[in-house]
């Protein structure tokens, strides 16, 4: 998908509540495009909007804007494409379409559908004539099955080619054609039935290609994306709720002309993608191909309850041979705000403990563990400390000679890496497998990484 450019929703939606308002584009605005006149369009924008309205940010993609340039009508010249939503009614949202008339902005249509959200937007060709369409999701509310409706610009008007219901979707090349293909989910609450449907380019058109049904015993549908499965074979990656927190992905892939779950349950057989708690696919290791994530239980921490236990977060890949196969894993800390990679080398004798000392100080620590934890000892504490205590605590860590490295410093928080002082009473063997496993200052920076607070 190509913009020439963006508003931030991640923005409005931490500082206005999710509401999706403002006031001006200025306010949304990321950096504009070479070609664009920043000023002029805040002006017809603020210009063709109907009195009392205000623009609305789309909830998904997350990159999605509130107004963008794109060519809708194939001549080579971008048009304007604002949402908003008026003070007359909380159910409906509003569509501004701006074209270039001898250099000045002209208003080439404004339309409106029926919700009170914009849950999703995207801009592809999806009927194979170059041109990209509007496709524009609208949502009722949490719980509730949305509508797509995809839109074209034909000899100056605008057409709605279809319009479907939907839980989630995805676009992307999925059926082998080279064009966007479309992705819709959908779960019947009331008849516990759940499917697929693809549409993609069929004879020059928009047109459902094929459908597939799913698991329809489930609570809901959380997302939707497609991308390469495998390194010869792309899939859509659905992400399931369960129960209270369980989850599951399903993995659909286009082979033989039709979709096909290599991943599916097989009765009496353990559910391959399920999980305790959600945990997206994504491409962890930025090798191009996404990872279905899989919330796993460290060792020895079966006396835990479930909101004790410090989740690890195990990805994999599909492997059309033998299945899924272990990728990398994580220790996801959104308390925290941290993601640490679990070395390599750390992978299968490890485990982790995790509290918290007061409401500004949590305590993570990383132990080697082997012999069913009959042998055990730290490897790394990962801690945070309220910025007002730090000074005190750093000069504590100086005074005792231990080892630490500062892995961030907010301005309310430092985040912490404090290594073992002195090695473990361990037996031989023991000792030279703990010792291997101990990482190095760099190595504890490059395990690291920050983690934003999901929306």
């Amino acid at each position: 998908m190509k913009k020439a450019w963006l508003y931030t929703a991640v923005l409005c939606a931490v500082l206005l509540g999710g509401c999706g308002f403002t006031d001006t584009p200025n306010e949304l605005m990321r950096a504009p495009s070479a070609d664009g006149d920043q000023k002029s369009i805040n002006q017809a924008v603020m210009q063709f909007l109907p009195p009392g309205s205000q623009l609305t940010v789309p909830l998904h993609p997350s990159e999605a804007s509130a107004v963008t340039l794109q060519d809708l009508t194939g001549d080579g010249i971008p048009e304007v494409v604002a949402f908003f939503k008026t003070e007359k009614t909380d159910y409906e949202i509003g569509v501004l379409v701006l074209t270039q008339k001898q250099g000045n902005w002209a208003k080439l249509a404004s339309f409106s559908g029926i919700g009170s959200e914009l849950d999703y937007i995207a801009f592809e060709d999806l009927n194979g004539d170059k041109v990209p369409e509007m496709l524009i999701g609208l949502g009722g509310g949490e719980n509730l099955n949305k509508e797509l409706s995809v839109y074209s610009i034909q000899e100056g008007q605008v057409q709605e080619l279809i319009k479907q219901p939907y839980s989630v979707m995805a676009v992307g090349v999925l059926t082998g054609t080279g064009l966007s293909d479309l992705a819709l989910v959908l779960h019947d609450h009331n008849n516990f039935t759940s499917k697929v449907d693809i549409y993609g380019a069929k004879d020059g058109k928009l047109a459902k290609l094929t459908e597939l049904p799913l698991d329809g015993g489930i609570n809901g549908y959380e997302q939707a994306i497609i991308g390469k499965a495998s390194p010869t074979k792309n899939g859509l990656f659905i992400e399931a709720g369960l129960g209270a927190h369980s989850a599951s992905t399903e993995l659909i892939v286009w082979e033989d002309g039709k979709l096909h779950n290599p991943l599916a349950k097989v009765d009496g057989e353990m559910d391959l993608t399920f999980k305790p708690y959600s945990l997206y696919s994504e491409d962890i290791n930025g090798d191009g191909i996404i990872e279905i994530g899989v919330t796993t239980q460290p060792p020895g921490t079966d006396d835990l309850s479930m909101a004790e236990i410090p989740w690890v977060s195990s990805y994999f890949q599909w492997d059309e041979m033998s299945g899924l196969k272990p990728i990398e894993e994580h220790y996801q800390n959104y308390l925290m705000g941290y993601d640490f990679h679990i070395p390599a080398k750390w992978e299968g004798k490890y485990t982790i403990t995790s509290s918290a000392q007061d409401p500004n100080s949590m305590l993570t620590r990383f132990f080697y563990y082997a012999d069913n934890g009959k042998t055990k000892a730290e490897l790394l504490t990962l801690q945070t400390v309220s910025a007002q205590e730090w000074v005190k605590f750093e000069s504590m860590l100086k005074q005792k000679q231990v080892p630490y490295i500062v892995l961030k410093e907010g301005t309310k928080q430092v985040l912490v890496a404090i290594q073992p002082q002195v090695t473990p009473n361990l037996g031989r063997s023991a000792k030279q497998e703990y010792k291997a496993m101990l990482l190095t200052p760099e190595e504890i920076r490059n395990q690291y990484k920050q983690l934003s607070m999901p929306l």
